[in-house]
């Protein structure tokens, strides 16, 4: 079997739009895709995110979806104030909060929403002694 590379797809209203709140998330730049109703954005790891308007003849369920992007900061002593922080930043380019964030035994997470709706998780691991690194990034 060849070698395949995960792709994320978003489907999106304005795609433009939503793709660049993403990249200013993960400090990254928007790339223009197949026409002008597609965008992306380019991962470390050789994958993508996709950000497309879906086509009219596709039944298109904005609600309710049982995946999610999570964003995932380096680890840290004090999780709390980072996820404080980056909450922050997020709702000052258009992003909103869902309900608190929750500080627990492997860190710091916090639920959020794009500016079209969709949810998305920003998590900050626990930084701790003999913590294998790999597994927490």
């Amino acid at each position: 079997m060849p070698l395949m590379n995960i792709n994320f797809v978003i489907a999106s209203e304005n795609p433009k739009e939503l793709s660049s709140f993403y990249a200013k998330i993960n400090s990254d730049k928007v790339n223009k895709g197949f026409n002008s109703t597609h965008y992306f954005i380019s991962l470390s790891n050789r994958s993508k995110l996709h950000f497309y308007r879906p086509n009219k003849n596709h039944e298109w369920h904005r609600k309710g979806n049982s995946t999610s992007l999570c964003f995932q900061g380096e680890p840290s002593e004090d999780p709390a104030k980072i996820i404080k922080s980056w909450t922050y930043e997020i709702l000052k380019i258009g992003g909103s909060v869902i309900g608190i964030s929750k500080l627990a035994m492997f860190g710091s997470e916090q639920w959020m929403l794009d500016p079209e709706g969709n949810q998305f998780l920003i998590l900050i691991p626990y930084l701790s002694k003999g913590a294998d690194m790999e597994a927490l990034m």
